[in-house]
C-alpha cells in the first residue's frame, strides 16, 4: 500500500474542492433570501401584512424547531444515500418555496412556508450532507474544506444584501423570491448535479494522500470501515455534548443578532442602505471566520478556537447592547459576526470525534438542539418592543455565551500532528478499498 502512494501521480488539482465548490453554491442558494437577507424583508412584510416585526420573527423560529426533529434523519440519510439524489431534492424544494413565498398574503402563510416546507428542503442542500460529503473527500485539511463549505452561507449575507436592499423599492419583494427560485433550478441544480460525486476515485485519492499539496495535520479518530455508531452510542460522548455547548449559544446570538439587524439600525436612527451595510459586514466576518477557523482548526484543533470565538463573541454582543453610534454597530455586528464560524469548528469537531462514516448521525444530532436557540431572535425582537433597548436581550445570552466558551476547554483532543504511515495507509484503505481474493 506504501509503494502504491508513492506511485500516486504528483501535482494537479483535487477534485474534492469542486465538491467544496459545489456545496458552497448549494448553500448561497438556499440560505441567501432565506435567512441571510431575512431581516431586509420585515418591514415590507409588516407594513402589507399589517404584523409586527417581533410575529414575523416566529417563520424563523418555526423553521428552527422543525429543522431539529427532520436533521437527525437527514444526518442518518446523509451518510447511506447518493448526495446527487438528497442535494436534487432540496434544491427542488428551496426553489418551490421561493414561489410559495412570492405569493403569502398572509403571516401565517409565512410561518406554514418556513415550517413546514422549508426544513426538509434546506436540510437536504446545505450544512449535514455537505459536510457529510466533504468528510469523505478529505481527511487532510477537513478543517479548511469544511470552513469553505460554510462560507456559502456568509458569502450570500455579503453579496446580496446591498443588491436587495437597493432592488426593493424599485421591484418588490415578490419579485425578488421569484428571481431566486428562477435562478435556483435554471443555474445552481444543473450545476451541483454536474459537479457532486459521493467519493474519489482511486487515482483522485492517490494523488490526494501522496501530492505535493496535500500535508496537513489531521484531527480525526481514525479512518475505518462503515460506521457502527448509532444514537444511544453518540449521546454518550463527553465531547458530544462539550460541542453542544459551545455551539448553541454562538449560533443563538449569531442568529438572533443577524435576523435583527435591520429593525436594529432602524431604531437607531440609521438608513436602510446602511442596514444593508450593516448586514453586509456582518456576514463577510462570518466568511472570515469560517476561512480562518478552518485553518485554525487544522492546526490547533477545535478546543481553543471554540473558546476564543465565544470571547470574541460575548465582547460584540456587549457593543451593540451599549454602543448608540454606527461605528460601534458596525463593530458589534462584525464582532457577533464572527460567530458563523461556528458552523466550521462544530463540524471539524464532530468529524474528529466520530469519523467521516459516523458524521451524519452526529451531526444530524447536534441539529436537534437548534429549538433551544430557535427563539431568540423573536426573545430579541419583543425585548426591545416591551423595554425600547435590545440591551437586556444581548448582555443575558452574551454571558450564555461566555459559559459555553468555558466549558468547551474540558474538551481533551487528540495530539496534533503529521499523518503517520499508519493513518496514511488507513486514509488510503477509505479511498482505495483492498481486493478480495
Amino acid at each position: 500500500m506504501a509503494s502504491a502512494a508513492g506511485a500516486g501521480p504528483k501535482g494537479g488539482w483535487y477534485y474534492g474542492w469542486n465538491i467544496v465548490a459545489a456545496c458552497i453554491l448549494s448553500q448561497v442558494a438556499c440560505n441567501g433570501l432565506t435567512y441571510n437577507a431575512y431581516s431586509l424583508f420585515l418591514r415590507s412584510w409588516s407594513e402589507e401584512l399589517h404584523t409586527p416585526i417581533s410575529l414575523l420573527q416566529l417563520p424563523i423560529a418555526g423553521m428552527g424547531v422543525m429543522c431539529a426533529l427532520t436533521s437527525p434523519f437527514i444526518g442518518a440519510l446523509a451518510d447511506k444515500t447518493p448526495p446527487r439524489r438528497i442535494f436534487a431534492f432540496g434544491l427542488l424544494g428551496m426553489a418551490l418555496f421561493m414561489v410559495g413565498i412570492s405569493f403569502a398574503t398572509a403571516t401565517w402563510q409565512l410561518i406554514a412556508l418556513y415550517a413546514g416546507l422549508v426544513p426538509f428542503a434546506l436540510g437536504c442542500a446545505t450544512a449535514i450532507p455537505a459536510n457529510a460529503l466533504i468528510s469523505r473527500w478529505f481527511v487532510k485539511r477537513r478543517g479548511l474544506a469544511l470552513g469553505l463549505s460554510a462560507f456559502g452561507i456568509g458569502m450570500a449575507g455579503v453579496v446580496l444584501p446591498p443588491i436587495i436592499a437597493a432592488a426593493l423599492p424599485a421591484i418588490g419583494w415578490r419579485a425578488i423570491w421569484q428571481a431566486g427560485a428562477l435562478l435556483t433550478v435554471v443555474v445552481v441544480l444543473p450545476t451541483v448535479l454536474l459537479i457532486i460525486r459521493n467519493q474519489p476515485t482511486e487515482k483522485e485519492g492517490l494523488h490526494y494522500l501522496s501530492g505535493d499539496g496535500a500535508a496537513a495535520a489531521d484531527h480525526g479518530h481514525g479512518h475505518g470501515g462503515p460506521s457502527t455508531l448509532g444514537t444511544r452510542d453518540v449521546l454518550k460522548r463527553k465531547a458530544f455534548w462539550l460541542l453542544i455547548a459551545a455551539w448553541l449559544p454562538i449560533m443563538a446570538i449569531n442568529g438572533g443578532v443577524g435576523q435583527n439587524l435591520a429593525p436594529y439600525a432602524a431604531s437607531h436612527g440609521f438608513s436602510t442602505d446602511m442596514a444593508g451595510a450593516l448586514i453586509s459586514v456582518f456576514s463577510l466576518a462570518h466568511l472570515v471566520a469560517t476561512l480562518g477557523l478552518g485553518v485554525l482548526s487544522d492546526r490547533f484543533g477545535n478546543r481553543i478556537p471554540f473558546a476564543g470565538l465565544a470571547l470574541v463573541v460575548a465582547a460584540g454582543a456587549a457593543t451593540l447592547a451599549f454602543g448608540s453610534s454606527l461605528p460601534l454597530a458596525f463593530i458589534g455586528a462584525a464582532l457577533i459576526g464572527l460567530g458563523g464560524g461556528w458552523a466550521t469548528l462544530l463540524a471539524a469537531g464532530m468529524a474528529a470525534e466520530f469519523g467521516a462514516e459516523g458524521f451524519g448521525r452526529a451531526f444530524g444530532l447536534a441539529m436537534a438542539f437548534i429549538p433551544i436557540s430557535a427563539l431568540v431572535p423573536f426573545a430579541i425582537a419583543k425585548t426591545q418592543e416591551v423595554t425600547g433597548s435590545y440591551a437586556p436581550a444581548l448582555l443575558g445570552v452574551g454571558v450564555v455565551v461566555l459559559i459555553g466558551g468555558g466549558l468547551i476547554l474540558l474538551l481533551k483532543e487528540r495530539h496534533h500532528g503529521q499523518l503517520t504511515a499508519a493513518e496514511k495507509e488507513a486514509a488510503l484503505d477509505e479511498v482505495v478499498p483492498t481486493p478480495i481474493a
